[in-house]
């Protein structure tokens, strides 16, 4: 009986076997993978047409970025040329004069001048108005008296001394306590007077505003005002910087910013182009968080100081080299650190992981320079300025 057993069972298995030939031999010579083989009628259509197309495309993504950067990397070559570098063209210094050098007060009026006054005081009264036409009964901050500019330049000047000298509410400015009195608080206008300008404070018109409005439309006039100033007055020399700043600010913002890595950990983050050799702010942007490029943020804050041949000096996180080829096609240089993400061809970025201390590589594109240098760790930098010289400055102190 266990003879017989055993053939029967080997018998089986010999006619499985034969039946599972003939299927394979039906299948297409020409089908490479199991998957293309399968009909995809039955429930599972779904899943195997969304599986297959991921996988062909993840190939083509590959083989056509390989094709890329071997493209990419054959532009850049180790064969220096110095740039050739244009006359600035533009007139650096100051293009309006204050009535008096010497005079501190002259020269802010430059700043401060007779136009905001007067949209400040139209300002205010028009918020007053609107106030008051939705009160039914006036409140003691609405019986006043029209404000004048002499009452905001008193209020402006207050509020500087307040930042001077602190106190813990705001009518201890005014109190008659000879431990914390401070005189010049009600010598130059009383708390009535300032707790209303204070409360109407206004820059726009809230009748103006609709929902495509920006996110700055309460200061946007102010914010302009002091911009065509800033651009007016003074003109740059030839050396900028790009870099960000942070108004400190704890508050309820839709577009507050929070950076643990800075001393100043909240506020408004604000884009400056400034002046090297000054500091003097020349633009600036304030974040707003409305999705925007980093690009065209770039391109927006350099707008009035493109074409004319700066030399702009910014950090990595602004800097990429398309960023670069497109500020040099715009008649305008720049210079500093750059990540490895933002455009460093391969044959680059495989060099920099075996440099040693002290070694200097560099690739060149035109006028496009990529450079690293290894200390404790590699430091890449971009430049449309520069050759690949080295110039030692002494010992580090």
């Amino acid at each position: 009986m266990p003879s017989l057993r055993k053939r029967k069972e080997t018998n089986e298995t010999d006619i499985l076997l034969e039946v599972f030939n003939d299927n394979l031999s039906d299948i297409p010579s020409e089908i490479e993978d199991a998957d293309d083989y399968f009909d995809d009628s039955g429930d599972d259509s779904t899943d195997s047409e969304i599986i297959r197309p991921e996988r062909k495309r993840k190939v083509a993504v590959l083989s056509s970025d390989s094709d890329t950067d071997e493209a990419t990397d054959n532009c850049w070559s180790e064969i220096d040329t110095p740039p050739g570098l244009q006359i600035f063209a533009g007139h650096a210094g100051v293009t309006t004069f204050p009535s008096h050098c010497d005079s501190v007060p002259s020269v802010t009026n430059l700043f401060f001048g007779d136009g905001l006054l007067e949209m400040l005081c139209k300002e205010l009264s028009n918020y007053h108005d609107q106030t008051a036409r939705k009160r039914k009964t006036p409140s003691r901050t609405l019986k006043w008296s029209p404000v004048t500019q002499k009452d905001i330049n008193k209020f402006l000047g207050l509020i500087i001394l307040m930042g001077q000298t602190r106190k813990d509410s705001l009518k201890d400015y005014w109190s008659t306590d000879p431990l914390i009195c401070t005189p010049i608080f009600p010598q130059t206008m009383s708390r009535h007077r300032f707790e209303q300008i204070w409360t109407f404070w206004h820059f726009n018109d809230n009748a103006k505003m609709d929902g495509c409005s920006g996110r700055l439309f309460k200061i946007q006039p102010v914010l302009d005002y002091f911009l065509h100033k800033f651009q007016t007055i003074y003109k740059p020399k030839q050396q900028l910087s790009l870099d960000e700043g942070m108004i400190p600010w704890r508050g309820r913002f839709k577009f507050r910013t929070y950076n643990p890595a800075k001393i100043t950990k909240y506020g408004l983050l604000i884009w400056m182009v400034c002046e090297s050799d000054t500091g003097y702010i020349c633009n600036m942007e304030i974040y707003t968080a409305e999705g925007r490029k980093l690009q065209e943020t770039v391109f927006s804050v350099l707008g009035p100081n493109l074409g004319i041949w700066h030399h702009i000096y910014q950090d990595n996180y602004y800097n990429a080299t398309s960023t670069a080829e497109l500020l040099l096609q715009n008649k305008t240089r720049v210079c500093g650190t750059i990540r490895e993400s933002r455009g460093l061809p391969p044959n680059l970025k495989m060099k920099t992981s075996r440099m040693k201390k002290g070694d200097i590589i560099f690739s060149r594109k035109g006028d496009s320079l990529l450079l690293a240098w290894k200390d404790k760790r590699a430091v890449r930098m971009i430049s449309t300025i520069h050759d690949t010289s080295v110039l030692t400055t002494g010992k580090k102190k």
